[in-house]
């Protein structure tokens, strides 16, 4: 009867409930929930287009006092491949990104003690003044947070001093999961979800927009998933500062949890919690596919499960690199991804607005 009962309520384009939710996402067959999941991402974008954007993801420091355990990147201080770019560096990674086509540059990093707030306002302004085509997307809630620690200050002082330098959006990472017990067991020394969340919160006040992420397939249980979708679901109805939610795998080689968790979760396992995401927040206007932990063919496959965004080329990227997930993609294999799917894809910039068709 509750099955029944909440397809009626999607199908009337009515709220879903905690309960609800855990009951897709223990109990529906994949295909049924796919298909809930994919009217509503119909109802959003009608016309069939499926968006990516061309960026890069260069790391300015591996340094991180958060040691995270899902985390295969960082670095102790003093450890012989540890490394922090000056911004020199990192402004010839993103001129050279550039030149080759990208439009946005993902600029994230370690928590370095070492690293003042000048680094950060200095490199947000000559990015500006350098590079004005290429859009700055930088700096979590997390590093924002050590930001703020680091230089005795609040971190509602770091985000408007950011938004004076030029800075106007923030990806979503360090979310993993917004669970208080499931970040004492992963990321201990990461801020915890209600931080998380106020900083997000702050951004949004001030006139950032975000994306929230969501890493999953570790030690979260079902009513973790549930309780993150919440979470998020609750801050955009008071803010509605998020751009696009982006849901991906853990990838756990080379990590401190790789011995207890050796495989990573199976495609059906991606698909029930993507489709589940799309038709638990009605208020998102994007839902990303994750080809860059899945695979290009699943990334396609999203498409049908609630995904209306493939997110980017990711010239640069680091993070994931280190747990040998080296899948890359040019923007010809983007749109034959879309295509091959049955949709239209289109490239778009930070905001999630069209600037071609393909």
């Amino acid at each position: 009867m509750l099955y029944s009962e909440t397809v009626n309520k999607i199908d009337r384009k009515e709220r879903i409930n905690p309960e609800e939710g855990l009951m897709l996402l223990r109990e529906a067959d994949l295909l049924e929930v796919g298909s809930l999941a994919d009217s509503v991402r119909r109802r959003f974008h009608p016309d069939g287009i499926v968006t990516f954007v061309a960026d890069t993801n260069p790391n300015y420091t591996n340094v991180c006092d958060t040691e995270c355990l899902f985390c295969a990147f960082w670095r102790p201080a003093g450890a012989s491949d540890a490394y922090t770019l000056t911004i020199d560096e990192v402004l010839r990674i993103m001129k050279t990104s550039f030149h080759n086509g990208a439009t946005t540059v993902l600029l994230q990093g370690g928590h370095n003690p070492e690293i003042k707030l000048d680094y950060y306002i200095e490199l947000v302004r000559r990015v500006r003044e350098e590079v004005p085509l290429l859009h700055l997307h930088a700096f979590s809630a997390p590093e924002i947070s050590a930001i703020a620690n680091y230089s005795h200050i609040t971190t509602k002082e770091v985000l408007e001093k950011l938004w004076d330098a030029g800075l106007r959006t923030i990806p979503g990472g360090g979310a993993e999961i917004l669970s208080n017990r499931v970040r004492k067991k992963i990321s201990p020394l990461k801020i915890d979800a209600d931080k998380w969340i106020q900083v997000t919160r702050e951004a949004h006040e001030i006139g950032f927009k975000t994306t929230a992420t969501m890493m999953f397939g570790h030690v979260e249980e079902d009513e973790d998933i549930i309780e993150h979708l919440e979470r998020i679901r609750s801050l955009q109805d008071e803010t509605d500062g998020f751009l696009a939610f982006i849901p991906w795998t853990f990838k756990p080689r080379n990590t401190f949890l790789e011995k207890k968790i050796p495989r990573e979760i199976s495609g059906d396992r991606y698909l029930r919690v993507l489709s589940l995401s799309r038709v638990y927040l009605d208020n998102f206007n994007q839902v990303q596919g994750s080809w860059f932990t899945q695979g290009k063919k699943m990334g396609s496959i999203s498409l049908h499960y609630g995904a209306s965004d493939l997110g980017g080329t990711l010239y640069d990227e680091n993070v994931l690199g280190c747990a040998e997930n080296k899948l890359r993609a040019t923007i010809n294999e983007l749109v034959h991804m879309i295509k091959s799917a049955g949709f239209k894809p289109a490239q778009r910039d930070t905001f999630y607005k069209v600037i071609k068709y393909f």
